[in-house]
Parts: structure tokens; C-alpha cells; sequence
């Protein structure tokens, strides 16, 4: 009788205090700095994507060759 009550406190305890923790992570994903730095995020992630298919989608081919005069400059 005693383990079986022992067993039934324990779950309550995790549960309560798991339901507080994902309230506090849910308060802190919501709130306007996290929220404004995960949107900076992803719009940066959308950037690579774009540009890495831009890349893959242009051939070496149909870039510009170097000139004499871009070859010919030294940096001092």
C-alpha cells in the first residue's frame, strides 16, 4: 500500500513539474526578444538556401573569364 502511494506521489511530482517547465520554455519562446531572434534565424536560413541554389543552379561555364588587366593587378 505504501509503494503504490509512494509510486502515485513520484508521478504527480514529474508531472506538475514538467507541466511548469514547459510553461516557463513556452513563456520564453513567446516573448518578443526569443521570438524576434528566432525570426532573424530563419530568415537567414532562407538566405543561404536561396543563394546556395542560385549557386548550384549557375555553371562555371557561364561565368565571365578573367581578363589580362584583372591578372596583371598586384596587391601591395
Amino acid at each position: 500500500m505504501l509503494e503504490i502511494l509512494i509510486t502515485l506521489i513520484l508521478k504527480k511530482s514529474i508531472e506538475v513539474i514538467l507541466v511548469l517547465l514547459l510553461k516557463k520554455i513556452w513563456a520564453w519562446l513567446l516573448r518578443d526578444k526569443s521570438f524576434q531572434y528566432l525570426n532573424h534565424f530563419l530568415k537567414m536560413q532562407i538566405l543561404i538556401l536561396y543563394l546556395d541554389w542560385i549557386l548550384l543552379k549557375t555553371s562555371l561555364k557561364s561565368l565571365p573569364e578573367p581578363t589580362k588587366e584583372n591578372d596583371s593587378h598586384t596587391y601591395s
